[in-house]
């Protein structure tokens, strides 16, 4: 079977469908072997994302996987497969990806982002709130990372940290100035 625009189209939106489609696809540009390295190692790790989407963690790692061995510096694989392992409760596993990851893009937010989730999880609150801090000062009127944080600082015991942070909060999220703003 030749490979279709169709497949590599499918597989290249991985992300956005919820269907086997995107499987299909990416297989397909696996088993042509005509791509270069970079589009070989996109249909794997694209295909782990419609994996993991469709619930099958272990088949999306086992890409996450491929897609490393054939790119051992590729971030965003090593952040995807620390989500998947975060998803089978593989926290320390999971939390080494997202260093390595944050190691070789130092600016990943999104692997900022689901490590703060796995020290959560962990019950690692201070390390959370660092990772939050992170995504706080890269994007800061987003009131749902705001929130988040303050939920860390009660958990921590810093309850005027907290209450700085859901107001700060509430505050955007009200189209308000946020305290520290006002002058």
């Amino acid at each position: 079977m030749a490979l279709t625009d169709e497949d590599w189209d499918s597989c290249a939106r991985a992300a956005e469908f919820s269907s086997d489609r995107p499987i299909q696809g990416c297989t397909a540009v696996i088993k042509a072997g005509e791509r270069i390295l970079g589009q070989l190692v996109a249909a794997y790790n694209n295909r782990g994302l419609a994996f993991r989407s469709n619930g099958e963690i272990d088949r999306a790692i086992a890409d996450y996987d491929q897609a490393i061995r054939l790119m051992p510096d590729y971030h965003v694989a090593i952040n995807n497969r620390g989500v998947a392992l975060m998803a089978k409760g593989e926290f320390d596993r999971a939390i080494a990806d997202f260093d390595r990851a944050i190691q070789l893009k130092p600016d990943y937010l999104a692997a900022f982002a689901a490590r703060a989730a796995a020290y959560s999880r962990k019950g690692l609150f201070d390390r959370a709130i660092a990772d939050l801090d992170v995504l706080i000062k890269a994007d800061p009127r987003n009131a749902a990372l705001i929130h988040e944080r303050a939920t860390m600082k009660a958990k921590i015991g810093d309850r005027v940290g907290a209450e700085a942070d859901i107001r700060r909060a509430e505050a955007l999220t009200s189209g308000g100035t946020p305290p520290e703003r006002r002058r």
